[in-house]
This record gives C-alpha cells, structure tokens and sequence, in this order.
C-alpha cells in the first residue's frame, strides 16, 4: 500500500477537542446506566450482545458513508492490539463498578490522562510543555476535590479502574502513532468483532462447564431478557458506537496530552 494511502491525517485540535468532550459525556451517561441497571448481567453476556447490535450499524455507515473504504484496516496487526487493549480496559472497569462507589471508580479511572501524557512524553518522546503538564495535573486535582475519595475505600476492586486507565491510556496513544491513519468507523469494527469473539467464546465456555464453571467476574450463566433489557442493550450499543468512533477520531486529530486533558471532562 503506498504511503499517500496511510498518509496520517493532518492535526485539526479544536475537532478533536469536541470529540472528546462529547465522547465523554456520551459515555459517562452509558456507564451511569450499566451501573444502576444491569450491572447484574455477566460481562461476557452484556459485551456479546451489544457488538452483536452495533457490528450490522457499523457495516451499515461505512457501506453507505465510505464505500471506497475497505473493511479490512491498513494495519490490522495494529488494529488488533489496539481493539484488545481497549476492550480489556472496558471490561476490568466494567467489573469494578458493581463493587466501587461510581465516584470512587470514577477517581481512581481518571488518572487516564496521566498516564497518556507519560507514555507520550517518554514512550513516543511527543512535546508537551509546561501548559499541558499544568493542565493534567489542574484537571486530576479538580477530580479529586471534587470526588472526594476516601483512602479507607481502596481495596483490590479499586486497582482494577487503575489497571483499566493504564490500558486504556496504552491503547490511546496507539490510535496516534499506528491508527492515526485508518478510518474510526474500521477501528470501531475491528473493536466490536473482538468483542463478539471474546463474548461468545466465554459465553460457550461457561454453557459447557455447566453448574460446575461457577460465576466469576467475566463469566456466568445468562440472564433471562425482557423488553427492558432488550432496550437498554439497543441503547448502549448506540453509545458504545459514538464512544469508539469518538475516541478515535479525537487521539487521530490532536496530540495525545492536549487531548487527555479534556479527557477529564468525564
């Protein structure tokens, strides 16, 4: 493939500064949901059918949208590790909110930009400045004046949104230095095909384990779906698509420790 195939696409930092904020705010809305709705629902089951929702929309928008654009991402290598590190920090986040206060998930989760602005300073040696140190640490002291979380409250459940952070933060600078150039809606694709592998593969597991698998923080038995479920199933998947596309577009159009910093506006 020739390089003005993969050409990177050139920084536009006040677009990628609304994507962010509107990705944030669409997605702390879909974490406010699975935190008081379904949260009971096995993550294996949950992640499995919502890609199972948003896979038809993806395929739909870019046949209709891009159709000069293959489904296949220029680098599916890439691609690939950046979906899996995303969704691994989804899924521990997704794990501790039934056991963290959402304040207290919250927190610890949002030493997300810290750790961007740390890989990319040291890992990809990208420029920061005294501005955007300031502005991380102004934005991660605000979050925790105004959560307030408690030092007795830490506890292994409250590792895992810090462990979800690094991954997450790993996966964004990613998406600058390898994904910078694919399409948001293949890397969204990409995402949601790993999803419905890794769901269904842990969903089978348990179905032939039995009674004997037990239940475990990713796994378990399936729950009976209503209406309600079914809708909020619908619903999510729609966030979880403006989420991944927003994600990408915003860390391909800005440099990573500008727009971590507006990533506190979660």
């Amino acid at each position: 493939m020739s390089i003005s195939q993969t050409a990177p696409k050139a920084d536009r930092v006040g677009i990628a500064v609304a994507a962010m904020v509107f990705t944030d705010l669409t997605l702390s809305i879909a974490d406010a949901i699975i935190k008081v709705t379904i949260s009971d629902m096995p993550l294996s089951q949950f992640i499995f059918l919502r890609s199972c929702v948003t896979l038809p929309l993806l395929i739909a928008i870019l046949k209709w949208r891009f159709p000069q654009v293959s489904l296949r991402p220029a680098y599916p290598g890439w691609a690939i590790v950046r979906s899996s590190l995303l969704l691994s920090s989804l899924l521990i986040y997704y794990a501790s909110l039934p056991r963290l206060d959402f304040s207290m998930a919250a927190a610890v989760y949002y030493t997300i930009p810290l750790f961007i602005t740390l890989f990319a300073a040291f890992g990809i040696k990208e420029p920061v400045g005294v501005q955007g140190w300031v502005g991380v640490a102004l934005g991660f002291v605000g979050v925790l004046l105004m959560l307030k979380p408690q030092a007795g409250d830490l506890s292994i459940h409250a590792v895992m949104p810090l462990v979800s952070a690094i991954l997450y933060a790993l996966a964004m600078v990613l998406t600058r230095t390898k994904s910078r150039s694919e399409n948001p809606f293949v890397l969204a694709l990409i995402f949601n095909l790993i999803a419905i592998f890794l769901g269904g593969g842990a969903s089978l597991a348990t179905v032939m384990a039995g009674s004997e698998g037990g239940q475990s923080l990713f796994m378990g038995e399936w729950i009976p779906m209503g209406w309600t479920q079914w809708a909020l199933i619908g619903l999510l998947s729609m966030t979880m698509l403006i989420g991944s596309v927003g994600t990408a577009i915003a860390y391909q159009l800005g440099p990573s420790s500008i727009i971590s910093t507006w990533d506190f506006s979660y």
